[in-house]
């Protein structure tokens, strides 16, 4: 009899070990794809369709933002929204590879990565990888991971979990 309790208990701290890994276990895949440039492996981990829904969503309220202050009472500011969402599912295209996920984790500015200019070298400004990230958990399903900068400014991760895999949902940009 204890040696099916010791077992039982045994099992539960088990499962319960790999769940609260899980999105650890998630991140390590993705930082090791994008090093890799490995779009397959990446796509395991990420769940394209709500994470794409996100960034969109991001991407849009920047540039309507920014249409309407500097075309506020311009008659072109309805043919410049119209272009934007061309624009917005071309840059999506930019971002969601191993290099652009790569690049706006790291903190690069998304207009660089557009333009497709050098990367940045975190080295040179001095910032341990470790130092630079905080994690939680926000409920049983979603993991947070915050990430700061080269440029002082920080980036949020969202993992939510599908059965016991997590995958990456969100990147909260800092557009502003």
């Amino acid at each position: 009899m204890k040696k099916v309790l010791i077992s039982l208990l045994l099992f539960f701290v088990l499962v319960f070990t790999f769940l609260g890994l899980g999105p650890f276990l998630t991140l390590y895949y993705l930082k090791e794809s994008i090093e890799e440039k490995d779009s397959s492996k990446l796509s395991k981990n990420i769940y394209f369709p709500e994470l794409r829904s996100n960034l969109k969503n991001q991407i849009n309220l920047s540039l309507s933002d920014r249409i309407n202050k500097k075309l506020n009472e311009n008659p072109l500011r309805f043919l410049a929204e119209g272009l934007a969402d061309i624009v917005v599912d071309e840059t999506l295209d930019v971002f969601l590879t191993p290099d652009g996920l790569g690049r706006l984790i790291d903190g690069e500015d998304p207009s660089s990565i557009i333009r497709n200019n050098k990367k940045l070298d975190k080295k040179d400004y001095g910032i341990e990888v470790l130092e630079s990230i905080r994690f939680k958990y926000q409920s049983v399903n979603r993991f947070i991971v915050l990430i700061n900068t080269v440029n002082n400014k920080q980036i949020i991760l969202h993992l939510d979990r599908f059965g016991i895999r997590w995958k990456l949902v969100n990147i909260v940009l800092p557009l502003k």
